[in-house]
C-alpha cells in the first residue's frame, strides 16, 4: 500500500468520478482505475462500486476511506511543515499548565504587543495535572506552569529529580472563593457558612479531598459538613455561568482577573494552608529560550501584583 494509492481512493471518493478525480490528480483514467483494482486485490475488499453513472463506496470502502483520509492528511500536515527547505520556520512554543489565570496571560503579551521574536511563532497551552506537566517538560515542552500549597513542598523537588527538570519559583498566590457581585457570603465576607451553598469544581477528577492533584487541607477545611450540593465539570465557561445565575462559588488560584463579561467577587481563604506558591518548569541543564525568559518574567510580574 501506497500514499499515491490512498490518495487516489480519496480523490476518487471525493469526485464520485474515476474521469473527474484524474483531471484533478493530472493523469490518465487509465491509471487511476489500474491503481484503485491494484490496492482492492491486495487488500482483498472492494472499496468502489462502478456503474455508468460514476463510482460510490461500499460499506468496506467507507470504512477504508475514514483511515486513508486521516494517513493523507497527516502526510500533508507534515508536507507543510517542512514545504520550502531553507525557510524559516515557524518558532513552535508549548507550555504545558495547571489550570488557572496566570498560565495564559503572558501569552496575550507574547501574541498582542509587539513581543513576537524574530520568526514566526506557533503558541500552544496544554492544562494537566501536576505530574502531566512535569513529563511534558521532560518531553519536549518549552515551558511548565506548576504550583503546590506550601504543605507540599517537600516531596516537588524529588518528583522534579526524577523527571531531570526544574522548579523555579516565581511567586505566589491565595485560593480565593468566586461567586456573584451580590452573593450573600459578600455581606460579612465570612465563610463559615459556605458549605450551604453549591461548590462547582472545574476539574475531571477533584473531589473534596483533593485540589487539582494533591491533597488539601485548605479546601476540605473550608466545610464543616459536606456541601449540600456539589457540581462537577471540565468546562471552565459552563462553571462560570452557574456561578453568575447562582449562589454557586468556585475556589480560583487567584482573585478573580478575568473580563467583565462576568460580574463576579473574589473572597480570599484566610490562613498561610490557602498560600500557593508557583513554579516555572524547564529541562534541567538546558539554556531556557528568549521566548521562555519573557514568559517567566510574565509570570513574576502578575504575581507580584495580584499578591
Amino acid at each position: 500500500m501506497t500514499f499515491q494509492q490512498l490518495t487516489y481512493v480519496v480523490e476518487v471518493a471525493r469526485c464520485a468520478s474515476i474521469n473527474k478525480a484524474a483531471e484533478r490528480l493530472y493523469t490518465h483514467q487509465s491509471n487511476v482505475s489500474s491503481v484503485l483494482r491494484q490496492l482492492e486485490d491486495e487488500l482483498g475488499i472492494q472499496i468502489f462500486r462502478r456503474s455508468h453513472k460514476g463510482v460510490s463506496l461500499t460499506d468496506a470502502g467507507r470504512e477504508f476511506l475514514a483511515h486513508a483520509q486521516e494517513l493523507v492528511e497527516k502526510k500533508a500536515f507534515l508536507e507543510s511543515l517542512y514545504a520550502v527547505r531553507g525557510q524559516r520556520q515557524p518558532l513552535r512554543f508549548q507550555v504545558s499548565s495547571m489550570r488557572s489565570f496566570f498560565a495564559y496571560a503572558p501569552l496575550l503579551e507574547l501574541s498582542g504587543q509587539g513581543k513576537l521574536p524574530p520568526p514566526p511563532l506557533s503558541l500552544r497551552l496544554r492544562k494537566c495535572t501536576l505530574k502531566e506537566v512535569l513529563s511534558d517538560v521532560a518531553n519536549g515542552a518549552d515551558l511548565g506552569i506548576i504550583f503546590t500549597m506550601k504543605t507540599q513542598r517537600t516531596r516537588l523537588p524529588q518528583m522534579a529529580r526524577m523527571k531531570n527538570v526544574e522548579c523555579i519559583p516565581l511567586g505566589e498566590s491565595r485560593l480565593h472563593a468566586v461567586v456573584r457581585e451580590g452573593h450573600p457570603l459578600l455581606k460579612d465576607r465570612n465563610l463559615d457558612r459556605i458549605g450551604e451553598y453549591p461548590y462547582v469544581i472545574i476539574e475531571n477528577q477533584e473531589n473534596l479531598g483533593l485540589l487539582y492533584d494533591e491533597e488539601s487541607r485548605s479546601v476540605r477545611g473550608l466545610f464543616e459538613d459536606v456541601p449540600r450540593q456539589i457540581i462537577s465539570t471540565n468546562d471552565s465557561m459552563t462553571c462560570q455561568s452557574i456561578v453568575a445565575e447562582t449562589n454557586a462559588f468556585f475556589i480560583s488560584t487567584t482573585p478573580w482577573r478575568h473580563s467583565e463579561h462576568y460580574h463576579f467577587a473574589s473572597i480570599p481563604l484566610p490562613g498561610e494552608v490557602n498560600i500557593l506558591t508557583v513554579y516555572g518548569v524547564v529541562r534541567r541543564g538546558g539554556q531556557p529560550s528568549q521566548t521562555v525568559d519573557f514568559y517567566l518574567n510574565a509570570l513574576r510580574n502578575l504575581l507580584a501584583e495580584i499578591e
